[in-house]
């Protein structure tokens, strides 16, 4: 599932809407974190419905369906140790909720009145929907997808339109067992972008990230070919009083390139895991799920997560916990207790093109991008000199380019140039902002290099 994002033109009132996708964030049958929802096996069933041979009329003419999905597949099936094995079906309706399902993993794109129930209300703007149904133990019995009949799609990056293989790339997520990431540039956040966001193509989600292969890796393994010793991060999260805190965004980035390398969501308990990082020396760093990506996108209705969005666990201030070292077949332990301190720094936007929105920039190596940042306390007067950057050496701020915007009195907005290197690995990339008092804040994974996918 996606939701809209909602995107401010500079100097305008025009409001566009996105729809959401949930860190790396596994999904469970409860709070405890104990019964992971999975497939038993690794080679996994799918129907494609005839629907998606004879698309409706929301689906621009000539656009190649069933290629879009069969490359979505190949994203994951390439990235873990699964296999898609695809089947035919006349069937046009996804199982209905609150039955044990039909057994048929089905893919459709039809009109039919269930395939249209899962979009009513709050949910009319989404791109799409992923059922699954599993038993007591967590194994998934039966996982449909279905795409929303009132929204329009295509292939080929028509302005208005969703990306047909993103929307499928990122149900197909869900479909595996992953929930939404608060890793902004994660093919899994919560979040897509129309065509035309930015002024450009919303094709970014098609390439997952390294926070969506770290998930898919910690459920099925990578490919035997692939296979190397990997180890993991985990550790508990407390408030200043020595409680959990639930939903606090944990993420951890590589020491010597600065990208993102994998992010979780707290569990009830205040736990987290990062699985399957290559050895090697990372940062580990903690904040609130107060935006870009929000609590209310992580909490399901179901599951580890049910319950997040009323947790009230609270805004904190985000806080860097240092490096550490990550070695074969090993797992580092790292706590950390929270700041009593209110968060007053928040971007909680990040933009392009004079824009705003929810959705990460991409950047195109060997250039200078202009990128904008929206959010509490984005004042020049309260940062620090030098306020932005990024912790990698291929993404260069330029201090002095730093400028106060104007998007309305509600809104504090500041810009920066940063220098994007042409050696500059793909992957995703926070940003980080200080005030002049010493807080910090990120907008983590805003910053997306795609070398297959990059802006013209």
């Amino acid at each position: 599932m996606r939701r809209p994002l909602v995107m401010l033109m500079l100097l305008a009132s025009l409001i566009w809407s996105a729809a959401p996708v949930r860190p790396y964030a596994l999904q469970f049958t409860d709070s405890s974190g104990r019964a992971q929802i999975k497939w038993p096996t690794h080679t996994i069933t799918l129907a494609f419905s005839s629907s998606l041979s004879a698309p409706p009329s929301n689906i621009k003419s000539g656009s190649d369906v069933i290629g879009a999905l069969r490359r979505a597949l190949a994203s994951w099936s390439e990235a873990a140790d699964i296999e898609f094995v695809e089947t035919t079906s006349k069937e046009q309706s996804i199982s209905a909720a609150g039955t044990s399902g039909d057994g048929i993993s089905l893919i459709s794109i039809a009109a039919t009145p269930e395939n249209i129930a899962p979009f009513v209300g709050a949910a009319s703007e989404m791109s799409g929907r992923t059922r699954v149904f599993y038993n007591r133990s967590g194994n998934i019995t039966e996982a449909d997808i279905v795409l929303n009949p009132y929204q329009q799609f295509s292939t080929d990056g028509t302005p208005g339109t969703y990306d047909l293989e993103a929307t499928f790339t990122h149900e197909l997520g869900h479909l595996l067992g992953l929930e939404h990431s608060s890793a902004v540039g994660a093919t899994m956040q919560p979040r897509q972008g129309r065509n035309g966001i930015y002024s450009l193509p919303a094709i970014t989600p098609r390439t997952l990230s390294q926070d969506d292969l770290a998930g898919v890796r910690a459920i099925y393994g990578m490919r035997p070919e692939e296979a190397r010793a990997r180890g993991s991060v985990t550790g508990t999260i407390t408030n200043h009083a020595g409680s959990p805190v639930f939903g606090a965004s944990v993420w951890a980035e590589e020491a010597a390139t600065g990208r993102l390398a994998a992010s979780s969501i707290t569990l009830s308990n205040g736990n987290y895991q990062l699985e399957n990082l290559s050895p090697g020396k990372y940062y580990l760093k903690v904040e609130a799920l107060d935006g870009p990506v929000l609590v209310a996108e992580i909490a399901s209705q179901r599951g580890a997560y049910a319950g997040l969005a009323t947790a009230n666990s609270g805004s904190f201030r985000t806080e860097e916990l240092g490096e550490l070292n990550v070695t074969a077949e090993r797992t580092v332990r790292r706590n950390a207790q929270l700041s009593e301190k209110p968060a007053q720094l928040n971007p909680a936007l990040i933009g392009f093109n004079g824009q705003l929105s929810t959705i990460a920039v991409p950047l195109t190596p060997g250039r200078i991008h202009t990128i904008y940042l929206g959010g509490d306390g984005l004042n020049l007067k309260q940062l620090a000199e030098g306020a932005v950057t990024i912790s990698s050496p291929f993404l260069n701020v330029n201090p002095s380019s730093i400028t106060q915007q104007q998007f309305g009195a509600n809104l504090s907005v500041i810009s920066f140039d940063v220098a994007v290197s042409e050696n500059t690995p793909a992957g995703d990339y926070s940003v980080r902002v200080q005030s002049a008092t010493g807080e910090v804040a990120y907008v983590v994974g805003g910053l997306t290099v795609d070398g297959a996918n990059v802006n013209p």
